[in-house]
């Protein structure tokens, strides 16, 4: 999926915005799930625009 990113393929960004929605969303387990958003933010950053 990061090769995806990095190759700017729309399915994987949208794949991404998907999984940072579904993160925000989530209640449990706050920690990793704002970790994990971290990270796609990073990615989103380097990679992709939104």
């Amino acid at each position: 999926m990061i090769l995806d990113v990095d190759d700017g393929e729309p399915t994987a960004l949208a794949r991404l915005r998907a999984a940072d929605e579904a993160l925000r969303n989530q209640p449990e387990d706050r920690h990793r799930a704002d970790a994990l958003l971290s990270l796609i933010a990073n990615l989103v950053e380097d990679y992709g625009n939104w």
